[in-house]
């Protein structure tokens, strides 16, 4: 068995398959529009990760870039961006919502 053994990654995407998706959000606030933060947060978004980002921080061309960027990777995934309050956007894959606990926390929040 090796570093690098396929055991170890299935018992990693298990454990992160078991977990509801509620639970897997990443939460930020933008600072920047740098290329490898972009790139960063697009790997979390195509690992299934849902992205919810608040804008306020950034000026409009910066806001915009983002949301082009990431509006791409959403396209690619077959996934949504949803606007949750203004300045407040959820950028989630296709899946987000299999397991149902998306729904009810984005009732939550919104309401």
């Amino acid at each position: 068995m090796g570093l690098f053994s396929k055991n170890k990654k299935k018992k990693v995407d298990e454990a992160i398959e078991k977990k509801p998706t509620s639970e897997l959000i990443f939460f930020e606030s933008l600072k920047t529009d740098e290329d490898k933060y972009l790139v960063a947060l697009a790997d979390r978004m195509m690992d299934g990760q849902p992205l919810i980002l608040n804008f306020d921080t950034l000026d409009i061309d910066q806001a915009n870039k983002v949301i082009a960027f990431l509006s791409g990777v959403v396209y690619a995934q077959k996934g949504e961006i949803l606007n949750i309050k203004e300045k407040v956007f959820m950028f989630a894959n296709h899946d987000v919502y299999e397991d149902g606990s998306m729904d009810d926390f984005l009732k939550e929040i919104v309401e």
